[in-house]
């Protein structure tokens, strides 16, 4: 994998599932692609619908194949996970950027937990 610069939008989310007993979700999101090291946005209240447009840059080394996405809702203690999802930097690579809504599957893909969209743009270095 080229190393360079990986530009990441959140741009918002979808059908996002529903973890509060009462309200809707207080969304956010965590980026990375090593564990070590996440980004997040901030987090938008009362919607299972959110609207980020938060950009994020990542500087890709040798190796990284894939960039991940863990949606939670945050709580006054804690936070709930809501789902996660993951995609293959090569879509960017082969492209130069990526424009997807990536899904939230459930536990064996049987069912949603949503879907967040996601713009990402590669500068090689």
């Amino acid at each position: 994998m080229p190393a360079g610069t990986l530009e990441v939008i959140i741009v918002e989310g979808r059908h996002l599932k529903d973890r509060d007993l009462v309200g809707q979700n207080d969304a956010y999101v965590e980026i990375y692609l090593d564990k070590k090291y996440k980004q997040r946005t901030t987090t938008i209240s009362n919607s299972n619908n959110p609207i980020w447009n938060e950009r994020f840059t990542f500087n890709l080394q040798k190796g990284d194949d894939s960039i991940h996405f863990d949606v939670y809702d945050a709580d006054v203690v804690g936070r709930d996970a809501i789902g996660s999802g993951k995609t293959k930097l090569k879509h960017v690579f082969d492209d130069g950027k990526f424009d997807e809504w990536v899904k939230l599957p459930a536990k064996f893909g049987l069912s949603s937990h949503g879907e967040i969209h996601v713009v990402m743009n590669f500068r090689p270095s």
